[in-house]
């Protein structure tokens, strides 16, 4: 008896062991060891094993010890942010039968090709304040600055920054003025410009800056409930002046406003003849004052058999980052807009198949509300807001035709992936392409939760979102009753 339960036991272990002893085999298509990349690095590797079970998680170390990404499954296509230097990096790999296999990556980052995420700024609307967060270039992950936060006078609605992040920009609703703040380049702080903040002729709304940094734009509506177009050149203090010609009026409608990246043509949410249009001006390279391009407003189209919300201004604005294309969201019409931008004259036309439904033109039933739009670096991805659909909708951008391909919806109540976000009300890219981050509530019936600060990673081969580590990041001050009033801002 003793000698069956002696071989009862070694059979157990010896089974155990076997369980065990299954080695995942990982392949790294990207970056190839030895190689010398430039920054985000893009890593692209698979993991196999015989184990029955399959694999449970990848994980990319960037040093001994450093988990800069982890995934629960057998592929990844990941950006990593690494400042230029010599990395043994490591890819590894568990199965579900407890076992372990890796893939060393040696690679030397000579350059940096998109600067990294440094600081993220957001709205907080009811508490009249910025928020201040650290983000980590690894895992996105956020952290508040020491400052925490810096009064923004009273009502918050937008932000921009100029391209080196020394600069940010807040527009405030409540009190018509727009705050203008130095950027502490280590810690994140904010302080307030000489002369800031800097008052408005009406309620404001959106702000954008030139490329160059010298000229700021920013939109509000007047007493007469015309909107404006206010221009500001920024002086070597930081502080603004109007340019001359302020403020630029037009058919506008105050919802949207952007630049297109070489800085030449501005854009901004507008009507014509009751329907919804994009005004288009060109910019004085030397004054920064407007001049309408020929031919503006240019008519946002609707789809063929449209009933209803069909003549609808644009809620958000953004060009593609060669210049070539603008996206207008139609929020009520559930759809983005695509134009053509003729480089020379700044006029746009409409691009073939244009609007883009997010995934099919129902607005009586289905609706989603395409209320924010921010556009990848690398020009492959489109993410969409929906406040109405709770979730984002991704666009595979065609970099040759422009044209836009629905590629689905992220992140509603069932998609554990992304942490129940419910009504997101913003959302960004960031600089390096790496990350995007929202602002909404986050609970899964989609009940008023907890206001928050979303993040998430991006797959560079699918546009599909992930988490990063500690999302949601709590902030009871999001002002999410108000679907127009909130921001968030990832600056380099």
């Amino acid at each position: 008896m003793f000698l069956q339960k002696l071989k009862f036991i070694v059979f157990l272990v010896g089974s155990a062991v076997l369980a065990s002893a299954t080695t995942p085999v990982v392949k790294v298509a990207s970056p190839g060891s030895g190689s010398s990349v430039g920054s985000p690095v893009n890593y692209v590797a698979s993991a196999s094993t015989v184990c029955a079970k399959g694999i449970a998680a990848m994980r990319i170390y960037t040093a001994s010890g450093v988990n800069a990404y982890t995934i629960n499954s057998n592929k990844l296509n990941t950006n990593i942010n690494l400042p230029v230097g010599s990395y043994n990096t490591v890819v590894q790999a568990w199965d579900n039968c407890g076992g372990t296999g890796k893939t060393a990556v040696n690679i030397k980052v000579s350059k940096i090709n998109l600067a990294p995420p440094k600081f993220l700024y957001a709205t907080e609307y009811k508490a009249g304040r910025v928020a201040e967060y650290k983000v980590n270039p690894l895992t996105g992950s956020l952290a508040a600055t020491s400052q925490g936060s810096a009064s923004a006078h009273s009502g918050p609605v937008d932000i921009a920054s100029d391209h080196w992040g020394n600069h940010l920009y807040v527009v405030n609703a409540g009190s018509n003025d727009l705050n203008a703040y130095f950027i502490n380049r280590s810690s994140g702080n904010l302080t307030q410009v000489s002369g800031s903040p800097f008052k408005l002729p009406g309620m404001g709304d959106r702000v954008t800056l030139n490329p160059s940094g010298h000229f700021v734009y920013v939109t509000s509506t007047n007493s007469s409930s015309i909107s404006e177009i206010n221009a500001f050149s920024v002086q070597s203090n930081g502080s603004l002046k109007p340019v001359p010609g302020s403020p630029f009026t037009g058919p506008l409608t105050g919802l949207a406003l952007t630049i297109d990246p070489t800085g030449k043509y501005l854009y901004a949410s507008a009507t014509s003849s009751g329907n919804g249009a994009v005004a288009g001006f060109t910019i004085n390279q030397t004054n920064g004052a407007l001049t309408p391009i020929p031919g503006s407003p240019f008519l946002t189209p609707t789809y063929a058999g449209c009933t209803q919300f069909c003549s609808v201004s644009p809620s958000d604005l953004a060009a593609d980052p060669m210049g070539k294309y603008l996206f207008a969201a139609e929020n009520i019409q559930d759809s983005v807009a695509g134009f053509k931008i003729d480089q020379t004259t700044g006029a746009l036309t409409n691009l073939p198949g244009s609007p883009y439904a997010e995934g099919m033109f129902d607005t009586g039933n289905t609706p989603k509300d395409a209320l924010r739009l921010s556009i990848a670096p690398s020009g492959k991805f489109i993410y969409v807001a929906d406040d109405e659909g709770n979730d984002f909708s991704l666009f595979k951008l065609n970099e040759t035709t422009g044209v836009l391909t629905f590629a689905g919806s992220l992140g509603n109540v069932s998609n554990d992936t992304l942490k129940g976000v419910c009504v997101p009300y913003t959302v960004n890219v960031d600089p390096s392409g790496s990350f995007v981050y929202s602002l909404g509530i986050t609970t899964s019936l989609c009940r008023p939760g907890t206001n928050a600060v979303t993040g998430y990673s991006m797959n560079q081969g699918t546009g599909t979102l992930m988490s990063v580590p500690g999302s949601p990041f709590a902030n009871s001050n999001v002002h999410t009753s108000v679907i127009s009033q909130e921001k968030v801002l990832v600056t380099r």
